[in-house]
């Protein structure tokens, strides 16, 4: 049922009306009555969209605020809807479960702007008080238009639109640009690049406070010395970039003479704004020059505000990512290790095999992705064997086919073990089907020829290298250059010829892990692949 409030304190917005849509009820309770105290004007609450359809009519609203995931009509759609009724109309997007598409999409279909949860009560103010002068703006637009009276104005009216149009822009575009960056050195490089396209500004730094000290070092920097990177360039709580960093407000300054901090001197007036994580300040963006010798303006300092929020989310979902990925990694690693332990004859086994795999794809010129995708899942091809009796995996002799058949079952348990991480197809490929053969004759599946995927037909070679040299219970492994000849014997009919001759190529060279430094497992592959999609 649809609630209406209404509030007597006067203030410079009168008369406004106001629907709140929101499937929460405490939400739309507290946001109704937060508004109801600001202004004289009417709360209009709906529970879902068919409410809120029913409550829409051209013009009788100034702003609406949706929440974007809501039963039935979605809030995108909703959006939608309420612009082809009234175009007017300015709708806030609320969610508390923010994405780049989804911003991104709302902003396509004319979201005046958007809110995550939870709503700060100041941030509700501001964008309502902005977003009402932005729809009363196109209203004014609209009736003098269609007047055709008082064209200064009007063409006045169509700048400042033009302006809020690229402003949108610009917005879409630092959405963009930060999504792509997957460190927080990337952001804080990123971060001073965009500001210096976006804000028209010569020079633009970061700043962070180093760990356990009152000191501001210079994390990147953008037009200033390059040599001033690594230095302490201010103190917690003196000049100016101290005091940003203390009070955690943003300060805008004209021309001046006076540095803002050791080797960072904007001569034609900055900005300085804290970069916080959850009301916790890192350091501060500091942004000087504006090209043209122009003064910085308010919405200079609203699209800054804008820039160093973003990036600071982003640096924040980079750290819960890989804390995450640490943990995984460490799952990954324990699980390798533990299939390894079981039978000590294969100790370093799948370090061994992952080097000798990737050299060989190096060799046969597989571009970096797909390389990195060898890399990973030649690691953990044989994480399956953790499923296999140790018994069997540490017989003195010979298996017996029921044995055997166990044996042939460690690529499906790998296979399974792995399906939860969202693995691609070349490296699902490794893991499935490393110990299929050319001819047909091997497992899980009996694949020949061109069925057995590529990368598998690469980890095949350096497996099947690595297990001959290795020594059984049974017998003793085989030399290099015995194990080599093997391999070059069964080229085309067991395995790839191609494979086998870039194989071959790369022995010559090869050192095992015994014998030189132990590299570290592919774990860096978490970085580029992020573990929420949506994140």
């Amino acid at each position: 049922m649809a609630v209406e409030t209404q509030t007597p304190p006067p203030n410079r917005l009168m008369n406004l009306q106001v629907l709140v849509v929101d499937d929460e009820a405490a939400i739309r309770d507290s946001l109704a009555e937060y508004l109801s105290r600001q202004n004289e004007f009417r709360v209009v609450t709906a529970a879902d969209g068919q409410e809120a359809l029913q409550l829409l009519r051209p013009g009788r609203f100034d702003c609406a605020f949706v929440d974007l995931r809501l039963p039935g009509l979605d809030g995108l759609e909703l959006l939608s809807r309420f612009k082809a009724q009234d175009p007017t109309l300015p709708v806030v997007i609320i969610t508390g479960y923010p994405t780049l598409d989804g911003a991104i999409e709302a902003m396509r279909q004319g979201a005046s702007d958007f809110l995550i949860k939870p709503i700060k009560p100041e941030l509700v103010k501001a964008t309502l008080e902005r977003v009402v002068r932005e729809h009363r703006l196109l209203q004014d637009i609209l009736r003098l238009n269609e007047r055709l009276k008082q064209q200064d104005k009007i063409g006045r009216l169509n700048q400042e639109l033009r302006r809020r149009v690229r402003q949108q822009q610009r917005i879409q575009e630092i959405f963009e640009a930060i999504d792509r960056l997957q460190s927080s050195e990337e952001i804080y490089r990123g971060l001073v690049e965009l500001a210096r396209r976006h804000l028209d500004a010569d020079k633009a730094a970061v700043l962070l406070r180093r760990a356990g000290s009152n000191e501001m070092m210079v994390s990147s920097v953008a037009g200033f010395p390059a040599e001033t990177v690594g230095q302490t360039a201010a103190v917690w709580g003196e000049g100016v970039i101290g005091k940003v960093a203390a009070a955690g407000l943003p300060l805008m300054g004209g021309p001046t003479s006076k540095s803002a901090g050791n080797g960072l001197l904007p001569t034609g007036g900055y900005l300085c704004l804290p970069i916080k994580m959850r009301e916790v300040v890192l350091g501060v963006m500091l942004v000087g020059d504006k090209r043209g010798g122009l003064p910085f303006q308010g919405d200079d300092l609203f699209l800054a505000r804008f820039l160093v929020q973003k990036a600071a989310q982003a640096i924040e979902n980079v750290t819960l990512y890989e804390a995450m990925a640490s943990n995984l990694r460490g799952t990954l690693d324990a699980l390798v290790k533990a299939s390894e332990a079981k039978d000590p004859h294969f100790l370093q086994h799948s370090q061994r095999v992952t080097d000798l795999a990737v050299a060989t794809g190096q060799a046969l010129h597989m571009d970096a992705e797909l390389l990195e995708s060898l890399r990973f899942a030649s690691y953990l091809h044989d994480v399956g064997k953790i499923g296999i009796k140790d018994e069997i995996l540490q017989k003195e002799e010979g298996l017996d086919q029921e044995e055997y058949e166990q044996i042939k079952q460690h690529p499906l348990v790998g296979e399974s073990i792995m399906g939860p991480l969202d693995l691609s197809a070349e490296e699902r490929d490794v893991v499935l089907f490393h110990h299929e053969r050319l001819d047909g004759s091997g497992y899980p599946q009996g694949l020949s020829g061109a069925d057995i995927p590529f990368t598998a037909r690469v980890v095949a070679v350096a497996d099947a290298f690595d297990a001959m040299t290795s020594d059984r219970a049974y017998r003793p492994g085989k030399s290099r250059q015995q194990a080599a000849q093997e391999i070059k014997r069964l080229a085309g009919s067991k395995f790839d010829a191609q494979v086998v001759e870039a194989f071959l190529a790369v022995l010559e060279h090869y050192q095992s892990p015994e014998q030189s430094a132990a590299p570290e497992p592919p774990w860096h592959y978490f970085r580029r692949r992020r573990l929420a999609k949506n994140g």
